[in-house]
């Protein structure tokens, strides 16, 4: 929804006859009514993972029809952030906030040299400098490929620059008049260097930054299993066999207080433990040491799972953030979204990427904050394992779907019709906050185009699930993939309903899972107790850590570190009845220390113990 802003209202003179009069009544109200709307708009403070973008829909199998977006960039150029993602709309897309995304295209003089297929591209390698934003495709069809640049993205004009040769999952560094170039999709990691003046590579610059991995006996657990662990919470079953060599994706570099900060993802994208490890080191170039806080992006057990292949960035007000790719998988393991995460370098020059409750809502603050004190906003999920019900349904996607916390199971309309519905009831009455509506394609029609591509709804809310209320009208305004809505003021359900007025590209109303988001009126829960880790004895990558069943919980949170005072990893329970969680991501001969919190839709109670292995 665009935002109305009013400025410089018309200078009239004033005038004592009626008719001036009541034009100078009408001008003030419709003032107070736009300013008003305006307030309305604007008042959005935070979002959810994932993103809520215009996602495109490919995949050749009407049956399947999979939205792919990943490896994503942001850049921050002259106040303005711009997003570039993987095989989505071809394009790029604007913003002022974080928030809110405009979709924007390449100029006509560049698309076709410098986009793979004219339309859509992979894994981009984007910069910028105060003057341009520079971007490149890695297609792997053409070498050299053109490198394009940008002096105002926001005209969507773009002009060549100079060609380079190719680079897979490429990431350019620009400092003192060159382009660090790193290469960032299997085998060693590579760097070369391309003067900006002379446009081109400049000899002998190549160099290896990071071994290939090639000894699955001796490296550390976070690298297992490219493919291997898929849906998994856990990697017991698989226990010392994991055979695949892992596959290191996306480079990125960072500056931050002299030091420079290589990532790359791992194991592989078709995971939720897809991930980013970082090293450090005292040139662009290296040596880089890989730290013993990896990896620096886990997002495992929650809707959607992995924090990989990502992009940090600093914002207009010098925060730091992580853009990462999140992994779906229902149709194919490449069917993917992207997530925003707050990043912060502590004192000791630590990076710490916020991952907990990474998919509930969070602030992004228009100013300078801290993370530890500012980020998540403490709305609860109230939609978790609640009773649904439905206009229809198809056998194997029953209304349950759409509660149970999982991007990869759904609800489906049993019918291609509009005024299919669901509904959902919260157990009592709630305070809700925020809502996700999470949509998910089926027999869509692929002929039709990506203007076809959104969905409009209505949704309500009852106490009593008799007497209802309009609260989202979406039945004229476009809905995407993961429609995300922050009340402006929070209000009281113990019901809620949506009703579909149009399915994206005319398929069937589905959703993977209606996200409800507030407070409960319940206790929290018990602090669990009896915490307990065992390292194992054969192999020191995997530990497993057993606690007590907490009264009143709705799932738990296993924190886990090197250092008691860095707990940066975090691994999501959402069964309220397991009391155990093998992990299998740990470094050989590092001391780890774990805590067990609890946590259900009233609150989280941390645990009380640090135990170290």
């Amino acid at each position: 929804m665009p935002v109305i802003r009013v400025v410089n209202i018309l200078h009239l003179p004033l005038s004592c006859n009626r008719f001036n009069l009541y034009i100078m009544k009408r001008i003030s109200l419709l003032l107070f009514v736009l300013l008003g709307f305006s307030i309305l708009v604007e008042a959005q403070k935070t979002i959810c993972n994932p993103l809520d973008l215009s996602y495109g829909c490919g995949g050749k199998d009407a049956n399947k029809p999979y939205r792919e977006c990943a490896d994503p960039v942001i850049v921050t150029f002259k106040e303005k952030y711009y997003l570039f993602t993987t095989q989505d709309r071809g394009g790029y897309r604007m913003s002022d906030d974080l928030i809110h995304w405009k979709d924007m295209e390449f100029s006509d003089n560049v698309r076709k040299d410098a986009i793979a297929d004219g339309t859509h591209y992979v894994a981009p390698a984007v910069a910028a400098d105060s003057n341009y934003v520079y971007f490149f495709d890695f297609n792997g069809k053409r070498s050299p490929g053109l490198i394009i640049r940008s002096s105002d993205p926001s005209t969507g004009k773009w002009e060549p620059f100079g060609k380079i040769r190719m680079s897979a999952d490429p990431h350019f560094w620009i400092e003192n008049g060159k382009i660090y170039v790193y290469n960032g999709l299997g085998g060693p990691g590579e760097c070369f260097e391309y003067d900006m003046q002379k446009k081109e590579v400049i000899p002998q610059s190549q160099s290896i930054l990071r071994p290939r991995i090639t000894n699955m006996d001796t490296c550390a657990g976070y690298h297992f299993g490219q493919h291997e662990l898929a849906r998994e919470l856990e990697a017991g079953k698989l226990k010392y066999n994991f055979k695949r060599q892992p596959c290191p994706e996306g480079s990125w570099m960072v500056k931050h207080d002299g030091k420079y900060y290589l990532q790359y993802a791992t194991p592989g994208t078709a995971s939720q433990w897809y991930c980013d490890f970082v090293l450090v080191g005292d040139n662009p170039k290296g040596p880089f040491v890989e730290q013993p806080y990896n990896p620096i992006s886990l997002n495992v057990g929650g809707f959607m799972g992995s924090a990989g292949h990502s992009c940090v960035f600093q914002d207009k007000y010098e925060n730091w953030w992580q853009v990462s790719t999140m992994w779906v998988g229902k149709y194919t393991g490449f069917e993917r979204r992207v997530g925003l995460f707050p990043v912060k370098f502590d004192k000791e020059g630590r990076m710490k990427v916020y991952t907990r409750f990474g998919e509930y809502p969070s602030y992004i603050p228009q100013k300078k904050f801290d993370p530890d004190k500012i980020n998540w906003t403490g709305w609860n999920l109230l939609s978790k394992d609640k009773e649904c019900t439905a206009s229809s349904f198809e056998k194997g996607k029953e209304p349950s779907k759409a509660a149970d916390e999982d991007i990869r199971t759904w609800w489906a309309a049993r019918y291609k019709k509009p005024n299919e519905w669901l509904c959902m009831n919260l157990g009592g009455v709630k305070t809700v906050r925020a809502i996700q509506v999470n949509f998910t394609e089926i027999e869509i029609d692929k002929n039709l185009k990506d203007a076809d591509d959104y969905n409009l709804y209505k949704l309500y809310v009852s106490k009593d699930g008799k007497n209802w209320t309009l609260l989202i009208d979406k039945s004229k305004e476009k809905a995407y993939t993961h429609d995300y809505i922050e009340l402006e003021k929070p209000v009281k359900a113990a019901y809620i309903k949506i009703e579909s007025i149009y399915s994206a590209k005319n398929g069937k109303f589905a959703l993977s899972d209606l996200r409800v988001f507030g407070e409960g009126n319940g206790k929290l829960p018990k602090r669990p107790g009896n915490v307990s880790v065992l390292r194992d004895g054969k192999d020191d990558r995997y530990a497993t850590v057993k606690w007590n069943k907490s009264q009143n919980a709705e799932g738990y949170i296993v924190q886990f570190g090197y250092r008691k005072d860095f707990l940066n990893q975090t691994i999501r329970v959402k069964d309220k009845d397991k009391t155990s969680l093998d992990i299998h991501i740990l470094i050989p001969g590092q001391k780890y220390y774990y805590r067990v919190d609890a946590y259900n839709e009233n609150g989280v109670v941390e645990g009380r113990n640090i135990v170290a292995d």
